[in-house]
């Protein structure tokens, strides 16, 4: 497992990529508590490369959500085929702005979110 970070402006994409469970979830919490969430900016969250995902990557993602929202920023999570279906399972794709490339979101971070 690995997380790789970027900032450009009022955006922060955090790339994940191989296997998030229980014994790698606590790097990527710990990744995702240094990311930069600025008021009004969007968090990018790039799964397409996780090979598989449990609950407690589901979890780490929640946390991060409501970090997120905490701050007045927006969560958008691009995703594989592997993490799409459980995102659209769990019905995160309700909530959250879902992606399948990085070019289907929206870069304005005022654009309205999905209902």
């Amino acid at each position: 497992m690995s997380v790789s970070v970027s900032s450009a402006g009022p955006v922060t994409t955090a790339r994940l990529s191989g296997e998030i469970d229980t014994y790698s979830v606590p790097d990527v919490r710990a990744a995702f508590e240094r990311l930069q969430v600025v008021s009004g900016g969007t968090v990018v969250v790039d799964l397409r490369e996780v090979t598989f995902l449990d609950s407690s990557g589901l979890g780490a993602i929640i946390a991060l959500y409501h970090r997120a929202d905490a701050s007045e920023a927006r969560l958008r999570l691009v995703c594989g085929d592997v993490t799409l279906r459980l995102v659209q399972l769990m019905h995160l794709d309700q909530v959250m702005d879902v992606v399948g490339e990085p070019s289907d979101a929206p870069t304005d971070p005022q654009a309205s979110s999905p209902a």
